[in-house]
């Protein structure tokens, strides 16, 4: 008689044990872990980062993950400016520079991506990645920053761009483009690096067609009432646009 009451309640129990197990025992999908937040690291440059005696006209830069380059025309930025931009192109890990001008003899170049290039999966910007040589044996070290604001205003405006030119004629800065230009920041500020002595004349522009002049009173503009002197320590500039 024990025998069966023990065989019953089993029979009544194996329903309930067999809810309780199947629901512990379900599927959860897995989190993937910590979203990423790190930017490509570049692994290796050909020719290396800061190379002197540079002769070639091909730049090769390896990550070390996946890469895509966004809006590369709006970030990217090369000095000296040359005539006709290098040819930027990236696969898998490995962005490709071609350039496409007679290079300048003991010329400190800088090629800026801006904030064009990000990891591929987690579109993690790689800001304002510059690489940079020169065709004779040092690299130019000099700097040189400031700040534009808006005249009316004395807000700032970060599409206005930063020019300075070797070429101490009024004209130059509807003739020629810039020797060197910068971008600004989101408080107006800009800063230049690698610098050749000499000295500039220092020019904003709110370069609406791309074409690094100016060619039209509709475009915002600014200039320093004197030259930049720079062999030295110099002062941070000030211009309202």
């Amino acid at each position: 008689m024990k025998r069966l009451l023990f065989f019953f309640f089993l029979i009544l129990l194996i329903p309930k044990i067999l809810v309780l197990t199947t629901g512990c025992a379900q599927i959860i999908s897995p989190t993937g872990g910590k979203r990423d937040s790190i930017p490509p690291v570049l692994i290796e440059a050909r020719p290396q980062l800061r190379a002197t005696n540079f002769t070639g006209n091909r730049i090769t830069l390896n990550f070390d993950e996946y890469i895509l380059l966004d809006q590369l025309r709006e970030n990217l930025l090369v000095s000296p400016t040359p005539k006709n931009d290098p040819y930027v192109d990236f696969k898998l890990k490995t962005v490709t520079i071609k350039l496409r001008d007679t290079l300048e003899p003991n010329t400190t170049y800088t090629i800026n991506l801006g904030n064009a290039l990000r990891d591929n999966n987690e579109n993690n910007i790689l800001r304002n990645f510059s690489y940079v040589f020169s065709t004779g044996p040092t690299i130019d070290s000099l700097e040189f920053s400031g700040k534009i604001q808006l005249a009316e205003t004395g807000k700032s405006d970060s599409t206005l761009q930063a020019f300075l030119y070797k070429n101490p004629g009024d004209s130059a800065v509807y003739k020629q483009k810039p020797r060197y230009i910068a971008k600004l920041d989101s408080a107006g500020n800009f800063f230049f690096k690698n610098l050749s002595p000499g000295t500039y004349q220092l020019y904003a522009l709110k370069d609406g067609d791309g074409s690094k002049t100016y060619n039209s009173k509709l475009e915002m503009f600014a200039f320093a009432d004197s030259a930049v002197n720079l062999n030295g320590v110099v002062s941070p500039a000030n211009l309202f646009a």
